[in-house]
């Protein structure tokens, strides 16, 4: 008889426990009444389940579950969150549209024009190459060249002996009665050699004499192609100097010859001057023999380099249609690159579109709206833990577990595409 009662308590036992297992687990499955907001839910939910921490993940996995089909249910909403997304995409197709324009017409349009310019250049180049006497503008260049060129070469040789010779004459050389004579005077045939045993000094002295003259005549070509009224205030400028330096060495020259004829004569002759020196045939012989020839040689030099550059025209235009050529290929390297460049930014944007559509496709949870139905719930249990007397310890583990559940779900919410912009 004891022996039965005990087993019917034991049965009795037995099936509260497992009611009572069953109660807890569909209770954890039992949805929030729509009347009641998530903390005072978190709060009777922590009563039904005894603030248990596996409890407590059960519930907020189950709120998660329940808050994404709410929203995925929810039309409205879901268009409103999505909006950012589209708008994003649709810029991004435009941006596409625009690339892939630009990129056709680099490689239609851009791309064979230089490519056809190229072509062209490389043919006008073959062309001149066969028959160079098509472009060239006088066929008489050529022998205009050559004579000018030996005048200029016979002028400079005549230049460098006259300003060598007489700018000895005029600094160093003593004079005699029988080198009184204007050609004694000014050409002296043993001027450098006598200059070099004077000294090195002056020996550098009378050889670099005629290239002043030759340097001024060569400035004067050099302005001659400048542009404007100023050449000619320059051109005169330098002609000026040249004439006053001409001036000087004959002045020179004829006061040292003039001296000579003082000393050795029983006449007496007044101090030389400058007016004696222009009333001097001498001093004019000097000036002309020099300053007119330098003009000469200047005109000479003139036409010589523009007989030269009418016979360099065939170099020239071949030149010139390569430098072109380089121009161009320079250009097309730049749209090549401009097109891969174009490639790459293309793709990206591709990229950002399919993963825009994924957004856009799936299903858009504002994580912030989560985030606190997930906090309001938890604060709500928490609460109940402390009116109940639940130790710290066992208050702050549950927030710490409920924390990181709350923090790895709003990461893999945001992981697959299911945030908001």
């Amino acid at each position: 008889m004891a022996l039965s009662k005990l087993k019917t308590l034991f049965k009795e036992n037995l099936n509260n426990k497992k009611n009572s297992a069953t109660e807890v687990d569909e209770s954890y499955h039992i949805e929030k009444p729509i009347t009641e907001n998530y903390e005072d839910w978190g709060f009777k939910k922590g009563g039904h389940l005894n603030g248990s921490h596996s409890g407590l993940l059960s519930c907020l996995a189950r709120i998660r579950e329940d808050h994404k089909r709410i929203v995925r249910n929810d039309e409205i909403k879901q268009r409103k969150l999505k909006e950012p997304l589209i708008t994003l995409r649709d810029t991004y197709l435009e941006e596409i549209k625009y690339k892939q324009e630009e990129s056709i017409d680099i490689i239609k349009v851009k791309s064979p024009a230089l490519k056809n310019k190229i072509e062209g250049l490389v043919k006008e180049i073959i062309s001149i190459k066969q028959n160079p006497d098509s472009i060239l503008p006088d066929k008489m260049s050529k022998v205009s060249f050559t004579i000018g060129l030996f005048i200029l070469i016979a002028l400079s040789i005549y230049l460098f002996i006259f300003y060598s010779s007489a700018s000895f004459s005029a600094f160093f050389k003593e004079f005699t009665l029988n080198e009184i004579g204007v050609a004694n005077s000014i050409f002296d045939p043993q001027a450098i050699s006598k200059a070099y045993q004077d000294g090195v000094t002056e020996l550098i002295l009378i050889i670099s004499m005629p290239f002043v003259f030759i340097g001024l005549g060569f400035l004067i070509h050099k302005f001659q192609e400048k542009k404007g009224l100023g050449k000619f205030l320059k051109i005169g400028l330098l002609i000026v100097i040249t004439f006053v330096f001409d001036a000087i060495l004959a002045y020179e020259i004829t006061e040292k010859i003039y001296n000579i004829k003082a000393e050795n004569s029983f006449q007496e002759f007044e101090p030389y001057s400058i007016e004696l020196a222009f009333q001097a045939i001498n001093f004019w012989l000097i000036i002309f023999a020099g300053f007119v020839v330098y003009l000469i040689w200047g005109f000479v030099f003139d036409f010589t380099i523009d007989s030269y550059d009418k016979i360099n025209v065939v170099k020239q235009a071949i030149k010139a249609r390569k430098l072109e050529i380089k121009l161009y290929k320079e250009q097309l390297a730049k749209l090549e690159d401009s097109t891969n460049q174009l490639k790459v930014e293309i793709n990206e944007l591709k990229i950002k579109c399919k993963k825009l559509k994924t957004k856009i496709d799936g299903v858009i949870i504002d994580t912030a709206e989560f985030d606190k139905i997930l906090h309001e719930f938890l604060g709500g249990w928490t609460h109940w833990m402390t009116a109940n007397k639940k130790s710290m310890e066992d208050i702050d583990l549950a927030n710490a577990k409920a924390n990181e559940f709350i923090e790895v779900n709003i990461m893999t919410l945001e992981t697959h595409n299911l945030t908001t912009v």
